[in-house]
């Protein structure tokens, strides 16, 4: 290591990224969060995005995954800007935003606000110590981070009821 020049000793590993999908399912003025097994706070469900997934394919089945819920867009998606049959628009997510994930890669996160659709009910998932609807009240208790509860409210503000 003596001959290696300082300024690479002291550079830091290169990030590493993937990409996951996470949803705010509303419904009835209220969206649903999961209290998470190993960090104990409440979260939105999603996860990775699989190989040959769309982020908008891989965020309705997180939500069905841990929720057992089925979900639906709040709009359509925008019309292609070509129509030739090889290009296929996809639901723009509410934001996509990089998130820092402690020992582990940086997550690029395609954040959606989806309507939950009627009928089925909830189920906790095995990653989960809990599932809960959450009011806009309800968001302001401990154990929600600051990120999810300002997205969970503006996910309520966008869907409504």
């Amino acid at each position: 290591m003596r001959d290696l020049p300082r300024s690479l000793l002291l550079t830091p590993p290169p990030r590493r990224y993937c990409f996951v999908a996470t949803g705010y399912l509303v419904r009835d003025g209220k969206t649903l969060l999961l209290k998470h097994k190993k960090l104990g706070l409440w979260l939105p469900p999603g996860g990775h995005i699989e190989e040959g997934e769309t982020p908008d394919e891989a965020v309705l089945r997180e939500v069905l995954e841990e929720t057992g819920l089925e979900a639906e867009f709040t709009a359509p998606p925008r019309a292609p800007v070509m129509s030739n049959g090889r290009v296929e628009s996809l639901h723009e997510p509410q934001r996509v935003q990089v998130e820092e994930i402690p020992g582990h890669n940086h997550h690029i996160d395609f954040i959606y606000y989806l309507r939950a659709k009627a009928g089925a009910h909830v189920h906790r998932p095995d990653e989960s110590d809990d599932i809960r609807w959450h009011s806009h009240e309800d968001l302001g208790l401990p154990h929600v981070p600051d990120e999810v509860r300002e997205s969970a409210r503006d996910a309520l503000r966008f869907v409504g009821n």
